[in-house]
């Protein structure tokens, strides 16, 4: 199982996160307290060594930006939180030469069989609250038909988790992966204590 920690935004919670075994670190592009430029976020992995991938959140992005922002910052994950079409993603995948990952809101409802029109365009399906960015989980309960929807696509997890509910979450549905950001906050801010406390708990229950 992999593990991503997003949002990070200042060079000691981005050393304080790769110290730890996780997989991937995240950086925000689009509108947020957490936004960072493609510069800022070259500049917070500068010099460090990779035992992680970097991975960038956008929404709604232009092609053109999306690319220079990949090539600038270093990315090796284009994660896209809005309305990309799945041809949109494919293109990016191709363009880039980079792992494109898809967020999904997820509803609860029939509309939800959509995103296995992404089956094919995408490395990564992530899971999330329909209104994203809200620090609230969905029903978890969806994910063994979601997962039925994207044969063969790994699917993450986001929303809501936080050191509390992430051993709940690995062992009754399997994840192959899972994204927190705010749970591991106090004040707005990264906590070094929060994000080890999750990750540890996440690994002593795969």
């Amino acid at each position: 199982m992999r593990i991503k920690v997003c949002g990070l935004k200042t060079r000691e919670a981005v050393e304080q996160a790769a110290a730890l075994p996780i997989d991937y670190v995240g950086f925000v592009f689009a509108k947020s307290k957490r936004q960072v430029t493609a510069e800022q976020a070259r500049d917070l992995l500068a010099d460090l060594p990779r035992s992680f991938q970097a991975v960038g959140v956008f929404v709604d992005a232009a092609m053109d930006d999306l690319l220079f922002t990949a090539e600038t910052a270093g990315l090796d994950v284009l994660q896209l939180h809005g309305e990309e079409s799945p041809a949109f993603c494919r293109e990016l995948r191709e363009r880039s030469g980079r792992a494109v990952w898809k967020a999904w809101g997820v509803r609860g409802d029939h509309g939800d069989q959509q995103v296995a029109e992404y089956a094919d365009a995408v490395d990564a399906v992530l899971l999330d609250n329909a209104r994203g960015g809200t620090g609230q989980t969905f029903s978890w309960t969806s994910i063994p038909a979601l997962a039925a929807s994207l044969p063969g696509v790994p699917l993450f997890v986001a929303g809501g988790l936080h050191p509390g509910n992430v051993e709940e979450l690995i062992s009754r549905y399997r994840p192959d992966g899972i994204d927190v950001s705010s749970g591991v906050e106090s004040d707005g801010v990264k906590d070094p204590e929060k994000i080890t406390d999750f990750v540890m708990r996440a690994r002593k229950a795969q």
